[in-house]
Parts: C-alpha cells; sequence; structure tokens
C-alpha cells in the first residue's frame, strides 16, 4: 500500500470511524477499533471495476470519497444503471446476507477510496453486539423500498468538470456564473482553479496515474465534504490539471461556442476517446450561444461527434439561460409533461400561460399527440401568448379551413390526408424561427415528443432529427393521419403506448416534474341496444346537435379514443409521480372539435391558476 502522509492518514481513518458508527449503529469503541484496524483499503481509478454481475464474494464496501454506479445486464446486452453509490454509502450487503451472486457490476465513476470488511469481520462484530445485524437489516430494507419506486431522483453531480472544448473560453468564469446562480442552501457551492491550486501547493498540480490519495485528493475531498457540489474548472488543453479534474468528476461540463467546428478538441481526443477515455463520467454538452440567436442550428453535427453527450444550450449574456442551467446540473431542473387528449389539448395552451405569470420556468419540455403540437412552439423559447398565437393559426385560421379536414377520398391508408397538419407545423417552426425546417436538437428547451413504433411493437422518444416529423409521429392517429417513417420504422400516435411520458421526463434527468393530464374519469353510456342503420344515422346527423338521438363519435375520434385507450391504465399512475398535476376539468365534446379553442384555453388557465394560488411558499420554493 502506498505510505500516506500523516495528515492524510488521520483524515482518513477520522471519515472511516464514522462511516463505521453511522452504518453499523454501535456505539462500542472497541468493535468499531477492531473492524478498523483490519480492514483494507481499495483505491478505484475511473472506469475500474469492483465487482461484476453473478461474482461470487460476500465482502461489504464502505464508499469513503468519489462516486460509483451500480449497472445491470438487460437480455438485450445494454447496461442499465440502477443507482449511483456516493460517499459515505455502502456496497454488498445483500450477498452478505443471502450468499447469492453479485447482482449487478459496480463501476468507478471517478476515483474512488473504499474501504473493504469482510464476511468475518461482521460476523465477530455481530456476536459481540446483536443490534449490528439488525441496522444492517433496516439499511438492506430501505435500498429495496428506493429500488423499488418507479420514480427515482436524479443522479446529482457533487465534483463537476468544466472542460473548454472550443479555444478561448473561460471555464472559471463560466463555473463561477452557475454558482452564483444557484440558491442559496445549508451548503455552498465550491469553485476550484488551477491558479488556486498552484498558490496553495507551491507547483502546478501533478498527480501521476495509479496514486489517488496524494495532498491534492485530499484537499479536493474536503472541499467535496463540505460542498453541496465543487465545480473544477480545467484547462481548455490536456494537462496535469485537467487530467485531474476529469479524473475526480461526477459529471464532466463541455464547454463550446455552438459557431466553431464541432470536431472533438484535441483534449477530448486525448482524454475521452470513447476506446481508452481516462474518466466514464457524464459528458454534458453546452453549446454558447450569441445574445441574438433566435435559434440554434447545427446541433447534430456536434452530437454526432459525441454520441453520449447529453446538451444543452446556453446565450451567456442570458440571465435566465444560466439560471436554466444552474437548475439542470444541479438536479432541480424543472420538466413539464403534456398528455394526448385530442382538441382538449388546447387546455395545455392555458396551463402554460398561467404557470408563466406564476413565473414558473420550464427547463425540459416532453409532450404525446396533441400535448406535441402544444409544446412545440415553447420548445423553440417562445412566450405563452406566442405559443397561444401559434396554435390559434394552426387550428382556427389555416388557410384551407379544417386543419384536420383534407379527406381521402378513396382511403387506402388513413381516412386523412395529413397535409394541411403537416404545413401548420412547418408554418408554425417559420413564423417562430424563420427557418422552414429544423432538427429536434436545435429547440432553446430540451423536448422529446412519444410515437409509437408499429415496426417493433413499442413506444418510441424521439428527441433528434427533424422537428415537424417528430411532432407530426406523435399525433399520427392510427388509421385516422397517416403514418410517419423514421429510420425506417412506422410510426403512429405516441398516446397508443405512453400517453402521458412522466416516467420519460424522470429519466431525462428532471428533479422537479409538472404534469398536465387530459384524461377523463367520466363513463360514456349510450341509450341505444343496437347500432342503427346507415339512413337512421344519416337522418340523424340532419337534426341539430342538441336534439340528436344518436351522440356517437366520428370514425376519426373513433380511432383517437382507441389509439390511447391501451395507455389509460398507466396514464393514472404517472400521476402520482408529479412533483405538481394539473388535470383541468375540461368541457365535453368531441375530440377533433379544433372551434373550441377559447373554451379550452379558458378551462386550463382557469383550473391551473386556482392549483397555483393555492401552493405554499415552501411548494412555490421547489420550482424556482
Amino acid at each position: 500500500m502506498t505510505p500516506k502522509t500523516d495528515p492524510d492518514l488521520q483524515q482518513r481513518e477520522a471519515l472511516l470511524q464514522t462511516v463505521l458508527r453511522n452504518y453499523f449503529g454501535s456505539s462500542n469503541a472497541g468493535i468499531l477499533r477492531t473492524i478498523q484496524s483490519e480492514a483494507d483499503y481499495v483505491d478505484l481509478a475511473s472506469g475500474a471495476t469492483l465487482l461484476r454481475q453473478g461474482d461470487i464474494s460476500d465482502d461489504v464496501y464502505f464508499v469513503l470519497s468519489g462516486r460509483l454506479h451500480a449497472f445491470s445486464q438487460t437480455e438485450s446486452g445494454a447496461q442499465k444503471i440502477l443507482s449511483e453509490i456516493g460517499r459515505g454509502e455502502t456496497i454488498g450487503e445483500l450477498a452478505l446476507f443471502t450468499g447469492e451472486p453479485r447482482s449487478a457490476t459496480i463501476v468507478a465513476v471517478r476515483d474512488t477510496l473504499l474501504v473493504k470488511v469482510t464476511r468475518a469481520m461482521i460476523e465477530h462484530a455481530i456476536t459481540q453486539d446483536p443490534d449490528i445485524e439488525m441496522s444492517m437489516m433496516r439499511i438492506v430494507i430501505r435500498r429495496f423500498r428506493h429500488q423499488e419506486r418507479e420514480r427515482r431522483p436524479p443522479l446529482v453531480p457533487v465534483n463537476v468538470c468544466v472542460l473548454p472544448i472550443t479555444p478561448g473560453l473561460d471555464a472559471v468564469d463560466f463555473a463561477q456564473r452557475l454558482r452564483d446562480a444557484q440558491t442559496a442552501q445549508a451548503k455552498p457551492v465550491t469553485v476550484v482553479t488551477a491558479d488556486e491550486i498552484a498558490e496553495r501547493f507551491g507547483v502546478a498540480p501533478i498527480h501521476p496515474v495509479g496514486r489517488r490519495h496524494d495532498a491534492l485528493a485530499a484537499y479536493i475531498d474536503e472541499i467535496e465534504a463540505r460542498s453541496r457540489a465543487v465545480y473544477l474548472a480545467a484547462d481548455g488543453e490536456d494537462t496535469a490539471w485537467t487530467r485531474f479534474c476529469l479524473r475526480h468528476a461526477d459529471e464532466i461540463l463541455l464547454l463550446a461556442e455552438a459557431g466553431r467546428d464541432p470536431s472533438p478538441s484535441a483534449v477530448e481526443r486525448a482524454c475521452l476517446s470513447p476506446a481508452a477515455p481516462i474518466s466514464i463520467a457524464r459528458q454534458t454538452l453546452i453549446l454558447l450561444h450569441r445574445t441574438e440567436t433566435r435559434i440554434p442550428t447545427g446541433t447534430a453535427r456536434w452530437l454526432d461527434a459525441r454520441p453520449d453527450a447529453r446538451h444543452f444550450h446556453l446565450r451567456p449574456q442570458s440571465s435566465h439561460d444560466v439560471t436554466r442551467i444552474a437548475r439542470i446540473i444541479s438536479g432541480r431542473g424543472i420538466g413539464l409533461v403534456l398528455s394526448g387528449g385530442g382538441a382538449r389539448g388546447f387546455a395545455h395552451v392555458g396551463v402554460i400561460k398561467a404557470l408563466e405569470e406564476a413565473g414558473i420556468p420550464v427547463d425540459m419540455l416532453g409532450g404525446s399527440s396533441i400535448g406535441a403540437v402544444m409544446g412545440l412552439v415553447l420548445a423553440l423559447g417562445r412566450s405563452a401568448d406566442e405559443v397561444a398565437a401559434a396554435v390559434r393559426k394552426a387550428f382556427l385560421e389555416h388557410p384551407r379551413g379544417n386543419v384536420t379536414g383534407d379527406y381521402n377520398f378513396i382511403p387506402l391508408v388513413s381516412l386523412i390526408k395529413g397535409a394541411r397538419t403537416r404545413s401548420a407545423m412547418t408554418q408554425a417552426v417559420r413564423d417562430a424561427t424563420g427557418l422552414d425546417a429544423i432538427d429536434n436538437e436545435d429547440s432553446w428547451i430540451t423536448f422529446f415528443t412519444m410515437a409509437s413504433d408499429f415496426s417493433i411493437g413499442r413506444e418510441a422518444v424521439l428527441s433528434r432529427g427533424d422537428l415537424t416529423r417528430n411532432v407530426g409521429a406523435s399525433y399520427a392517429i392510427p388509421g385516422a393521419l397517416p403514418p410517419v417513417f423514421v429510420g425506417g420504422h412506422m410510426m403512429y400516435d405516441g398516446s397508443t403506448f405512453n400517453n402521458f411520458p412522466v416516467d420519460v421526463m424522470a429519466r431525462l434527468g428532471a428533479g422537479r416534474i409538472i404534469g398536465v393530464d387530459l384524461s377523463v374519469n367520466r363513463e360514456q353510456v349510450f341509450d341505444i341496444d343496437c347500432m342503427p342503420g346507415t339512413l337512421a344515422l344519416l337522418r340523424d346527423r340532419l337534426r341539430p346537435r342538441a336534439k340528436r338521438r344518436y351522440r356517437l363519435p366520428s370514425v376519426p375520434e373513433t380511432m383517437l379514443r382507441s389509439s390511447f385507450i391501451t395507455s389509460v391504465s398507466k396514464q393514472k399512475e404517472m400521476g402520482k409521480f408529479t412533483d405538481l398535476l394539473f388535470q383541468p376539468r375540461v368541457p365535453d365534446g368531441r375530440l377533433l372539435d379544433w372551434s373550441r379553442f377559447e373554451e379550452m384555453v379558458a378551462a386550463g388557465y382557469s383550473h391551473a391558476s386556482q392549483v397555483l394560488a393555492g401552493l405554499t411558499d415552501e411548494q412555490r420554493a421547489m420550482f424556482r
């Protein structure tokens, strides 16, 4: 084991003693000293594997510093992140009790220090203090309950590396602005710079591979222990300090000017190449734009070069944009989810207006079916009034009349041609951006739409590629509107599988989720014994609406309702996992009756205003 300096050794052992005391729930100093004296320290570099799924072992590991991910292998061979394990947490208690193989693969996200305690040591401790076993069981039970939750909190990074990847960017300034944009809490947000390290240690930081716990690492661990988050401002080049920041990061912010060459920078090629990265931490691309930029363009080229990175757009001079990024990075990003529901979807416009008036921002946005349509202009960075104007223009003022009135003379594939709806969406994008078409990833607000992939029989989350195509796929009612093809897959209305994608928003990393659920909890009972004939139906349709006997839905309405009937039960469940839920009581009406725009908008606005007025100050603070 590498020799340690006395201060480093004392700090490490004091931390271990605290972790052991909290875990075992015992005040028996003798037992704790015995475990501490026999425990083995384990140093893991970023990307190193501690345990593999299926391994046979029954040791318990205590995390003193660093961070790890628990992965499971799916049937398709893909890896799924089960949980994140940080300072003070434990690994391996279940195998200790059951003797079963390890249920997950554990990998270090960044350089990590653990302590291994053997089964024999724990059994010896239990014989001296039986209450220790009960304390351990409580921890296992809490962990199982946490894993069973449908919605898990986002993975919130503690150590964040800010890495410039285009010339001339100031990582220190950006880190300080993110820090200043965060609301004051019990613990501060700390920015660490190369100049500060050089001044403190007398020389530029040097951190050879394999020597994790030197004075510099101990210093960063100390800062982490007293900070809510630590921003490590890296150099824009492959330096010792940059490598140190990367190896100690839970998340890497790739800072870039959007107008520059999107090819990987020299430091990315040297340190983050997929073939041999020195860090496996999540990468987040922050694309910086000029203040006057109307809409981002060309984002696809940046993401093609970094296929595993998520991305966000930011105008550095906009305090609104900086605050939005600060919320997202700190795990407090606000996601808005808009459900499907035909013409009832106009109520979304009223809710959006009420949220804006209440000062509640939207950092991420997702929608299914009509919810995707209503979210389109909002995702492009426009105001609630502009959203309302765009929706009115598309549905009430279409130059060719009813936006869904272009019926096929011979409906071989669909009853409605869909040309009017496509032209309406194209016009909305043109009015908002000045461009005829943009990609989904170019929207100011991170935006996804739900579709149903009929080629493979499952839901599809669309977040890249042509924006109007993706929105069109989300509301392509099977049989009523023609399918949309994405990568050779036939897509239909997203409501078939997931009409209220709160679960998708949670996976995206939103810390606060606002949902607008337009499901109707009312039975529709018909006073009809058998289906009337065609002539009887035609005569009935000639009567005024109030005097009609057969209030049957039209063919398009029937198709729309049947498209999301299978996801109704899931929709009701999803509402439980929102932080703020709106369920406007919209007036009865046909699902494709676009003429009731004003009535639906008013219903959404009135309901949302009432809900927001009833929030406590503490609840309001969640959405700031």
